[in-house]
């Protein structure tokens, strides 16, 4: 490929940005950061020779030209991937390796800690986590095995519950002592305790205004000015005694069995959602053996 031409990265970095309004969404999902994505846009409207976005407005735009690149290529990108992943599903199914895709969250708190039981239960494979937190990414398509959180209703047939949907206060051992909580939230919360909180991009998850109305409590009456981007940083903070945390059941187990949090009351429990499991390649033995070991909870023999 010679200087002139453009590189595949930057041409991903274009369909990312155009797709998603906005070069940070951009680098999250290529797991990149938003300068070397501005970078590589930058570096395809000099081979271009015409600028490709209107930086103009807030929200990261094509321009005329930018819009009949994004159509001439966003196919072409598309097939390149699908090609790309049945590539990898072929390879992996002739060297005996999973590939495990689950959100951020899921992955680290619930996991990653069962990851060595999980090897050794299946010691002739060879596991690759891969967290993902969009469920229609591309990463997330080319998995052998996804663990999500959705609606129930929106399922596969072949998807399978691994826990409903059930959220709570968590905080540290100090936090409790230091506000005198005995195991329950007070009347109003918001008006005595700082509240830990999450970046919320998705509308799956709940958040602190959400669960407060869900669970008859007080609204927020103070405007948020720190947001943590992942929900493993955001628990650490809460183990420090920075603040009040929201847990999902089975995310926070471990830590509140180990007393590094608290769970507090009340709770609030959505039944219609939660997080499955579930694979295209339920035919293959291995691959219906680990979905059984992980809905049984990461604890029994295969």
């Amino acid at each position: 490929m010679s200087k002139s031409e453009p590189t595949l990265a930057a041409l991903k970095a274009f369909e990312a940005t155009v797709r998603r309004q906005s070069m940070t969404r951009a680098a999250d999902e290529l797991a990149t950061t938003q300068p070397a994505i501005s970078q590589r846009i930058r570096s395809l409207e000099t081979a271009a020779g015409v600028a490709l976005l209107d930086r103009s407005r807030r929200r990261a735009r094509p321009t005329p030209s930018g819009q009949e690149f994004y159509d001439n290529i966003v196919g072409a990108l598309d097939e390149l991937q699908a090609a790309t992943r049945q590539l990898k599903t072929h390879a992996r199914r002739y060297r005996n390796e999973v590939r495990i895709g689950a959100h951020f969250g899921f992955a680290h708190q619930w996991l990653l800690p069962r990851l060595s039981a999980l090897q050794a239960t299946f010691p002739r494979v060879r596991f690759e986590i891969l967290p993902v937190d969009q469920n229609a990414s591309d990463e997330m398509a080319g998995t052998d095995i996804k663990i999500i959180f959705t609606t129930l209703d929106s399922c596969d047939a072949t998807d399978r519950l691994l826990m409903p949907e059930v959220v709570y206060p968590v905080c540290s051992p100090d936090f409790a002592a230091r506000f005198g909580l005995d195991g329950s939230l007070p009347a109003n919360p918001t008006q005595q305790l700082p509240l830990l909180h999450m970046d919320q991009r998705d509308s799956r998850w709940l958040d602190w205004p959400r669960w407060l109305e869900l669970a008859g409590l007080p609204k927020i009456a103070h405007p948020v000015r720190f947001q943590y981007r992942n929900y493993p940083l955001m628990l650490n903070a809460a183990i420090r005694g920075e603040g009040l945390a929201l847990g999902w059941h089975g995310l926070v187990d471990e830590l509140v069995q180990n007393a590094s949090l608290i769970a507090l009351t009340p709770q609030v429990q959505r039944p219609e959602r939660g997080y499955v499991v579930g694979s295209p390649r339920t035919h293959n033995p291995v691959i219906r053996r680990v979905v059984n070991w992980l809905v049984d909870g990461g604890d029994q023999a295969a």
